[in-house]
């Protein structure tokens, strides 16, 4: 039995997605954010997106009805199917800087789009197709892969500064972003971090009482001597992730790799159009596939218990 205020909530979406509709003639109205993906709470806002097929979208303030903010934003159809057109197409190559900082910036609209459901007469249909949700996974993980890799190279400026208090609040950051890759590898979108204890796999084991999986307790002043057994958790959860998107072939033996130290404090991975790589601030390191098995499998095996 749906809760009375998110019937309440429901209720008033499909009725000012109805009224907006009329109000602007041939505009298509989307439920989108976190009441769209069935989170929400007792004082959630609703979120209208409004499609108009104008040059210029009209200016929307948001609306309280009965007691509930709906808050409104139009855009227009072409700018609807530029989201379309970057979600079927992730061309990234190591190289490739600039076509990466043209899509993070817009990704919020990628995540709109994500969410978006259309309001039917039979109840909310969702918008978006399974090929562009796989895009948005790509892109998303990505996303977050980046943002992981900032942070440890904040980690290890940090630590080699002996900032260790710093450090401690980019690794709890840092335990946030790897949650969140592993919810969009999951097939959720990129939404508020309140949402995550609801986001994250269902079937994940280490998810008990904590909002998210906890990361060992760093050693902070041996953090490049000792094999940081503590950062492995970070790499094996975040090279698992993107094996969810770019699996290896079933045939793929592992290649041990000849650069050493590649599977210390501050490396991770990464997954581009044009292979696997490692990266620690500005290296990057291209791997095989049997070379990132074989990477994989060695920071397992010096994981913190």
């Amino acid at each position: 039995m749906t809760a009375p205020w998110l019937s309440k909530r429901q209720r008033i979406a499909r009725q000012t997605a109805a009224d907006l509709a009329y109000e602007y003639h041939d505009a298509e109205v989307w439920l989108v954010g976190a009441l769209a993906e069935h989170l929400a709470h007792t004082h959630s806002d609703i979120d209208l997106l409004v499609i108009v097929p104008t040059a210029e979208p009209p200016a929307l303030l948001s609306r309280l009805v009965a007691g509930i903010r709906v808050d409104l934003r139009a855009v227009t159809a072409t700018a609807v199917d530029e989201w379309r057109e970057l979600l079927a197409d992730f061309t990234v190559t190591r190289d490739d800087v600039e076509t990466f900082r043209r899509v993070r910036p817009p990704l919020p609209d990628l995540t709109l789009l994500r969410t978006a459901r259309q309001m039917t007469s039979d109840g909310p249909a969702e918008v978006l197709e399974p090929a562009l949700r796989n895009g948005y996974r790509r892109w998303a993980l990505a996303d977050r892969c980046e943002t992981a890799a900032s942070l440890a190279e904040d980690l290890v400026g940090l630590t080699a500064a002996g900032l260790y208090r710093h450090a401690d609040l980019v690794w709890d950051r840092l335990t946030v972003i790897l949650a969140q890759a592993e919810t969009v590898a999951a097939d959720a979108p990129l939404l508020g971090e309140k949402w995550l204890p609801s986001l994250l796999p269902q079937d994940y084991s280490g998810y008990e009482d904590a909002p998210v999986p906890a990361l060992p307790v760093p050693d902070w002043p041996h953090a490049a001597t000792n094999g940081s057994p503590w950062f492995a958790p970070v790499q094996v959860r975040l090279t698992a992730a993107l094996l969810s998107l770019w699996p290896l072939a079933s045939t793929t033996a592992p290649d041990p790799l000849e650069e050493k130290g590649l599977a210390g404090f501050g490396w991770l991975p990464q997954r581009y159009t044009d292979g696997w790589f490692l990266r620690r601030g500005d290296v990057r390191v291209p791997l095989s596939e049997g070379e990132l098995l074989a990477w994989r499998d060695a920071v397992a095996r010096h994981s913190h218990p």
